[in-house]
């Protein structure tokens, strides 16, 4: 047990390490290349929101309107599995 933790603790350093290092030794140039040019670029960027499309709107009320049904459906199964049970 006691190897698990020190183990643990040993790559939480690495990865605070890895942070720490990656934070303070790279060049600013990279690092604003990589805000620019990088897989997570269009989150730096100010946007503004886009709106939902006809499509997108009736995928979210499909899935709000299925998770209703799922609950709904719990809910009565659980009614009358209890009502069975008294």
């Amino acid at each position: 047990m006691e190897f698990v933790v020190i183990a643990a603790l040993v790559a939480v350093s690495f990865g605070v390490a890895a942070t720490w290092l990656i934070a303070t030794r790279l060049p600013a140039e990279w690092i604003e290349r990589g805000q620019h040019e990088g897989r997570y670029a269009s989150l730096s960027m100010p946007s503004a929101p886009s709106p939902l499309s006809e499509i997108d709107a009736r995928r979210a009320q499909a899935r709000t309107d299925t998770r209703r049904v799922r609950r709904a459906r719990f809910r009565a199964s659980a009614q009358r599995s209890g009502k069975a049970a008294a």
